[in-house]
């Protein structure tokens, strides 16, 4: 595993110490993201949007499905 993937999951790792209510999924989706897309360039506006609707979307627990009353 190199360095950078380490040091990545070691900072997200830490910073969920102390926020404990980030979720696995946004833990997930933050290393892809600080992996990929949000090292190679500089982002506009819209992708930045994007990135933060999608975490927020991650953030809100799914409701239970109720079956409906017949």
């Amino acid at each position: 595993m190199p360095n950078e993937v380490r040091w990545i999951r070691s900072r997200i790792a830490e910073a969920r110490k102390g926020h404990a209510s980030v979720i696995e999924a946004v833990a997930s989706r933050m290393e892809k993201l600080l992996s990929g897309g949000l090292s190679e360039q500089p982002l506009s506006l819209t992708k930045l949007t994007s990135i933060a609707k999608a975490l927020i979307a991650d953030m809100v627990p799914t409701p239970p499905k109720t079956e409906p009353k017949q």
